[in-house]
């Protein structure tokens, strides 16, 4: 299973980089209900938080639209959050803590990796790959 980063989800429902937005719909086309992509629910509450402040789509919008990306055979989200390595999250040294967060929720739900648009956090969180 791979998870997915806030940026990834941003781009399929925003479309405003077509690059990154065909990079994410084939990284969808290429998982199945068998091998779904993992979206754990830090990146839901960016992805929406993101939509509200920065694109400034209407709330009840922003939570149908990301409601109808995560209801497909290709998403899954957790059915259990399990909180470790919380010591090792707050000593990171990656700038933005929600993405150290990101990777290892997905790393202890199964996930062998997060592929993210982030070059930062590609180069510099555990577990996090570019999708290029």
């Amino acid at each position: 299973m791979i998870g997915i980063d806030t940026n990834i989800i941003v781009r399929l429902l925003t479309r405003d980089d077509p690059v990154q937005f065909d990079a994410a719909v084939s990284l969808v086309k290429s998982s199945s209900a068998e091998e779904p992509l993992f979206v754990n629910p830090m990146v839901i509450l960016e992805t929406i938080w993101v939509l509200e402040r920065v694109y400034k789509v209407d709330r009840i919008v922003a939570r149908n639209q990301v409601a109808g990306l995560l209801d497909t055979v290709e998403i899954r989200v957790p059915e259990t959050l399990r909180m470790e390595n919380w010591a090792q999250w707050f000593t990171a040294p990656h700038a933005d803590f929600s993405d150290v967060i990101i990777a290892d929720l997905n790393r202890a739900n199964g996930c062998e990796k997060t592929m993210t648009f982030d070059r930062k956090a590609a180069n510099s969180v555990p577990g996090m790959e570019l999708l290029a």
